[in-house]
């Protein structure tokens, strides 16, 4: 019997999801704030079943409040602690797994812009789950890899930390799903050459954005993965490379000092290349040791 969730949307539009109605769920007589915060105090220990699958439906909708406390301290923390305990079945697996897909290829009205990149954040754990535990079919994995990929493609909100409203991080918190997806086995070549090619485009971020909320390191975890995959070949690697350190739209890495469009490559590209670099220089993996000195020619090159 498949687990009933909230579509959470506009009556006149089943493709618009309106964040502010989904967050009034949050809170119930029930499970309100106080009654989550100690739940939280008490490390989301929920013994009754019934009731821990109520409140994790309920810490889904949280998803979608502009309260951080709410959404990530407590909504995201328990969901994530949860699922990595693989304390539901399948079917509430899949449950999650469509409606947080929904509100990622919906057009979500969500005046703090929180939902979107909170759901796609929650959908990283249901892939690890789904990497640990195998529940997915492979044309369900598709279809989160084209989501995955998509979304990460037209990511163009780069606000990381708010004081109020806490966290954003849309590039960031779709890496994490690569990395899971990348982890994953029964992910294919050509599943993970698509997500190459979605990593490769942000690590350069549009609107001349220049990254400063830990991107880079996000972004380059899933590529060394991806990498390590024997599927590719140090020359597969060195390609990459060539393409990531293409001047284009410049005619040269010299010219980058006269624009913020160049002056953001350089500096969106060095970070990211840095963050590999510090991750794989001593590592005694003998792939990660050979993928260095490709790694060092392509940071020579934009110096």
């Amino acid at each position: 019997m498949l687990v009933s969730f909230n579509t959470a949307t506009l009556a006149a539009d089943k493709n618009i999801v309106d964040a502010a109605n989904v967050a009034k769920r949050c809170q119930t007589s029930t499970y309100d704030k106080k009654a989550l915060l100690l739940l939280k105090e008490q490390n989301f220990l929920i013994k009754d079943t019934e009731e821990k699958t109520a409140v994790a439906k309920q810490l889904l909708d949280c998803l979608a409040s502009p309260d951080p406390v709410l959404r990530d301290e407590i909504a995201f923390t328990g969901l994530s602690q949860w699922l990595r305990a693989n304390d539901f079945n399948a079917d509430f697996y899949l449950a999650m797994l469509t409606t947080l897909s929904n509100v990622i290829s919906a057009d979500v009205k969500d005046e703090y812009s929180v939902y979107q990149p909170f759901a796609i954040l929650m959908l990283s754990e249901v892939a690890r789950v789904d990497r640990k535990s195998p529940f997915l079919t492979d044309v369900a994995r598709e279809k989160l890899v084209a989501l995955g990929t998509t979304f990460l493609r037209s990511v163009d909100d780069y606000r990381g930390y708010h004081a109020t409203i806490g966290w954003r991080h849309s590039v960031a918190h779709t890496a994490d799903l690569m990395l899971q997806l990348s982890l994953n086995p029964a992910i294919t070549k050509q599943h993970l050459d698509h997500m190459l090619s979605a990593l490769l485009s942000q690590v350069v971020a549009k609107n001349d954005h220049f990254y400063i909320y830990g991107e880079p390191k996000r972004l380059a975890m899933p590529v060394i993965y991806i990498f390590l995959n024997d599927e590719y070949t140090i020359e597969n690697w060195q390609t990459w490379l060539n393409d990531l350190t293409n001047p284009a739209p410049l005619k040269s890495w010299g010219e980058v000092y006269s624009s913020q469009t160049g002056l953001s490559k350089l500096h969106n590209t060095q970070n990211f290349l840095f963050a590999i670099y510090a991750l794989i220089k001593n590592s005694n993996n003998e792939r990660l040791s050979q993928m260095v000195p490709a790694l060092e020619n392509a940071i020579k090159k934009i110096q």
